[in-house]
């Protein structure tokens, strides 16, 4: 017994360490099944705020997805709302353009038209970039602010360059994963997002 107690404490951590990124890669890889699942259920909301704004679908969907989880009532802890995790003086502000009053951002198709509105912003401010989609998910990230003064810094990126070129890694992250749920939405079969 006193053996057995002697290894579990060294080996112990090393065990729950390894249990718990087991845990946490299988959770990944059906994640992302359940994750188009949740965001699949906002598609008309999405598709309508995808048509009314000239955003992608395949698009509005990847950042629902990496945004929320496609969670409709996550908050987050600097205060961003909803599928989309806008924050509130961000959201009012597409609300105001759009003639709308204060938005209820736990409604997803609110969450959805404004987020599509934001985007749509920031890909036309950006769209003198060859890489306008990632400098518009960065900006949609990390504040447009951000993204204009790194161009100022440095020019623009190139499409090989473009991720790394991203000053902060929690928005090379963003961009990463909304790239690649774009791909996947696209790639879905049968999947209304790619068209």
């Amino acid at each position: 017994m006193g053996r057995l107690a002697a290894l579990f404490f060294f080996l112990g951590p090393f065990l729950l360490v390894g249990l718990a990124v087991s845990l946490r890669t299988a959770r990944t890889v059906e994640s992302f099944e359940s994750l188009m699942g949740r965001v699949r259920r906002h598609e008309a909301a999405a598709r309508s705020a995808s048509n009314s704004e000239g955003v992608e679908l395949a698009l509005l969907l990847a950042v629902a997805s990496a945004e929320s989880g496609g969670r409709a009532e996550v908050r987050s802890s600097a205060g961003a709302v909803g599928l989309m995790q806008l924050m509130p003086a961000t959201a009012s502000e597409m609300a105001e353009a759009l003639g709308e009053g204060r938005p209820e951002l736990t409604d997803p198709a609110t969450s959805l038209r404004l987020g599509a509105r934001y985007l749509r912003r920031q890909l036309d401010r950006f769209a003198d970039s060859p890489c306008a989609t990632e400098l518009a998910l960065a900006a949609y990230n990390a504040g447009p602010e951000n993204v204009q003064s790194w161009r100022n810094a440095s020019g623009d990126p190139d499409a090989e360059t473009v991720i790394d070129w991203i000053r902060f890694s929690e928005t090379r992250a963003f961009v990463r994963r909304v790239l690649d749920y774009r791909a996947r939405f696209r790639a879905a079969s049968g999947s209304s997002a790619a068209r």
